[in-house]
């Protein structure tokens, strides 16, 4: 409970609605580092530089690293289910693929807004945490 307040605390006030329509399709992950051996800042440079300029649709891209250096939070945040999609299509070809998945093993990951059956889908091997936003508020 502690980490998701948390995570409310860092996702952008764009991300949250009421009384109003929210597309937004939000990623948090808990990743565990497995590979000692990897400059993980370095590794998620050229990550982030291929997210960053091919990814139109992808509005908050952001790695944490725990001070012991041995976990790392991701936040992502999508304008809509269709953006996602398009990021995970892009993930499960990208040369940074294996690579991504032999340096972090997932410990949780949490998929927050309306998912379509075809995010599930994608996202299947990865996660069935779904969650729809059922309260909140954005300040204009």
């Amino acid at each position: 409970m502690k980490k998701f307040f948390c995570i409310i605390l860092l996702i952008p006030t764009f991300a949250f609605s009421m009384h109003h329509k929210s597309d937004s399709i939000i990623f948090y992950l808990d990743l565990n580092i497995s590979r000692d051996s990897v400059n993980v800042e370095e590794f998620l440079d050229g990550v982030v530089k291929s997210v960053n300029e091919t990814e139109p649709g992808t509005m908050l891209y952001e790695y944490y690293l725990s001070e012991d250096r041995k976990k790392v939070s991701l936040i992502e945040i999508y304008k809509t289910d269709k953006d996602a999609i398009t990021h995970m299509k892009n993930f499960l070809v990208a040369p940074h693929s294996g690579p991504f998945l032999e340096t972090f093993e997932i410990e949780s990951f949490k998929v927050m807004g309306n998912s379509s059956n075809e995010l599930k889908s994608i996202l299947n091997d990865f996660t069935r945490d779904h969650r729809k936003l059922i309260h909140g508020f954005k300040r204009k």
